[in-house]
């Protein structure tokens, strides 16, 4: 009986954390019905970024049809400029207004605030103060600090992004915090909770990485069968972490026009470690030129990859 339930609640589109929390039924766990209201929304934002994707792709085949010319800076700019057009979470809001806000008792507040690891350089710090959880993780349209609302006693959403990113906190079968779920328009990447001392280590061994310079073995390969396996529609998704696999494929329908546009891979250059700890390099084709950064983990696989937007003649990206 509880198989059934957890494949029918899977069909509705339920992640497994969120099947435990419904089946749990414990006091201050979300109920069914917010649980539901939450993944209504996630399908919806997953409409409307297939609807903004086909919009681009549309509109850039309609310029080159009347033009015979699209430059990748015009390109740029006119996905910026229907991306503006369309819906997106509000920066002066929450963006859930159907969702009602709790109230969390300040010993559980603090039950959270601490460190937890982020990819494998990164540390996301989590504290309260007054009322408010707060987080120092970078969240577009954001500056500094942002605070997390409450949903219920474990899930929270920030006040910027609230559109895209919500935080769930995990607890061991003891009641321990062990780590934070974030879910980003349904991929979920968790972050292990971890001890001082362990976030003082990876922010050295950072440091280390941004002093020294010096790109990971084996980044600049795996950069090249990338950017090759999106321009053929046939992305290396072995060579990545789950949730990158899973970023590529819900975006490969605009970013395999957009990256055959470049043209033919002709080379790569390293330009440096970015402040995060990713290898950023300039890949050169035919038509033009795109910085990507990449970051490896410690097996080898692509954690994460993604075309900066802001540089002049670059193009789009994934995370």
């Amino acid at each position: 009986m509880k198989l059934n339930t957890i494949a029918l609640l899977k069909t509705a589109g339920l992640s497994l954390a969120q099947i435990g929390e419904v089946t749990r039924s414990n006091a201050g766990e979300p109920s069914l019905q917010q649980i539901l209201a939450i993944q209504r929304d996630t399908w919806k934002r997953r409409r409307a970024d297939a609807e903004r994707g086909q919009a681009i792709a549309e509109a850039a085949l309609n310029r080159l049809r009347a033009d015979q010319s699209l430059s990748i800076d015009e390109l740029c700019k006119l996905i910026r400029s229907l991306e503006m057009t369309q819906s997106q979470p509000s920066t002066a809001s929450t963006g859930h207004d159907d969702v009602a806000w709790v109230t969390v008792e300040p010993a559980v507040l603090d039950s959270y605030a601490g460190f937890y690891r982020r990819g494998e350089h990164g540390v996301t710090t989590i504290w309260r103060d007054g009322q408010k959880l707060f987080i120092d993780s970078p969240i577009p349209g954001s500056v500094g600090a942002v605070a997390l609302h409450p949903t219920s006693e474990s899930e929270f959403y920030p006040t910027h992004g609230a559109g895209y990113f919500q935080y769930t906190f995990l607890r061991d079968p003891q009641g321990t915090v062990s780590g934070v779920l974030l879910r980003v328009q349904g991929v979920e990447f968790i972050s292990p909770r971890i001890d001082a001392t362990t976030a003082e280590q990876l922010r050295a061994k950072l440091s280390e990485r941004l002093q020294n310079q010096k790109p990971l073995p084996g980044s600049e390969a795996a950069l090249q069968r990338l950017v090759e396996g999106i321009q053929a529609g046939n992305p290396p998704y072995e060579e990545m972490s789950a949730q990158l696999s899973q970023l590529v494929r819900m975006r490969l329908p605009l970013l395999q026009p957009l990256a055959a546009y470049l043209g033919a891979f002709r080379s790569i250059d390293f330009r440096g470690v970015e402040s995060g700890g990713c290898d950023q390099y300039d890949v050169h084709c035919e038509r033009g030129t795109s910085r990507w950064r990449i970051l490896l983990s410690v097996d080898d696989k692509i954690a994460s990859a993604n075309l900066d937007w802001d540089r002049p003649n670059s193009s789009v990206g994934s995370d």
